[in-house]
């Protein structure tokens, strides 16, 4: 049987705003709540868009995640995927088009151009708060692509408040670009507890320049425990596409139930999640 499609599946949740939690014992602060891939995505609203990211504003999410992909230029540009067929349509890969061949292509959904980063964050500034994919790139590219994000952010007065992400495994040059932002803005840190316990007294200020970002398969209740003594804050990610079995809404409002328990300190969600995550923040005003 084919699985359904993300942007399918999320409509399936709206019944569920009625959901009740159990009061989180997170200690300190709001929760972050970061939009996946660019913001809300479904069928008006096409992955890394200025309109996926207007509509995760308008809904009150904390933060937007966008990817920032290199194109055959060196330049800095808001999608998700290399090869451009799933979003798009045109069977290509987005590293093999320049700049302002990306421009030319219309996202069927948002009917809008595919942004680059620059222009994203300018319509992020103020507004909302970034968590930034950093996809990677060839050698010859790195420094260009670094200083071209580094560039944006500073302008738009972005830079201090960016959660930097990359792969748990990095690829294609990752832990070198996010390097380049060590000490200015915090870094995911895909690390188990022990892990963190053996490095922490080489990595002096840890929970100033990271945070802990992973599934909320790779945590349990000591995890936490042993993380927020730390001082570190956690971020669990529950979107569609982790669930390969089974019923993927089920199985993400049940992650995002044991999370909220646990005291997370941020989710990444994907969009069709957010009746619940709302609601559970409405209760907590209450």
């Amino acid at each position: 049987m084919r699985r359904k499609s993300a942007s399918t599946l999320c409509l399936g949740i709206l019944f569920l705003g009625a959901v009740g939690f159990a009061p989180s014992p997170r200690a300190e602060g709001k929760l972050i709540l970061v939009a996946h891939r660019g913001g809300v995505v479904d069928g008006e609203h096409s992955e890394n868009s200025l309109k996926a990211m207007e509509e995760a504003i308008r809904r009150g999410y904390s933060h937007v995640e966008v990817d920032a992909r290199c194109t055959k230029d060196g330049h800095v540009v808001c999608f998700h995927l290399n090869n451009m067929k799933t979003e798009t349509g045109i069977d290509v890969n987005l590293s093999d088009l320049t700049l302002e061949e990306v421009k030319k292509i219309v996202l069927p959904r948002s009917r809008e151009h595919i942004p680059t980063l620059e222009e994203f964050c300018g319509r992020s500034k103020g507004r909302i708060r970034l968590m930034i994919d950093l996809k990677g790139v060839e050698d010859r590219w790195l420094e260009p692509y670094t200083r071209e994000i580094e560039a944006a952010l500073v302008r738009h007065d972005l830079l201090k408040d960016t959660l930097f992400l990359i792969n748990q495994f990095p690829v294609y040059n990752q832990e070198k670009a996010v390097a380049w932002f060590l000490g200015r803005a915090r870094i995911s840190w895909r690390v188990s507890l022990l892990q963190a316990e053996l490095l922490k007294p080489f990595l002096p200020e840890v929970s100033r320049h990271y945070y802990v970002f992973n599934s909320p398969r790779d945590f349990d209740p000591a995890a936490f425990r042993g993380f927020h003594k730390m001082g570190l804050k956690i971020i669990a990610s529950v979107n569609v596409d982790h669930y390969k079995t089974g019923d993927p809404m089920a199985q993400g409002i049940e992650d995002i139930r044991k999370m909220l328990a646990w005291g997370v300190d941020g989710l990444q969600i994907d969009s069709c999640y957010d009746p619940v995550v709302f609601e559970w923040l409405n209760k907590q005003k209450h």
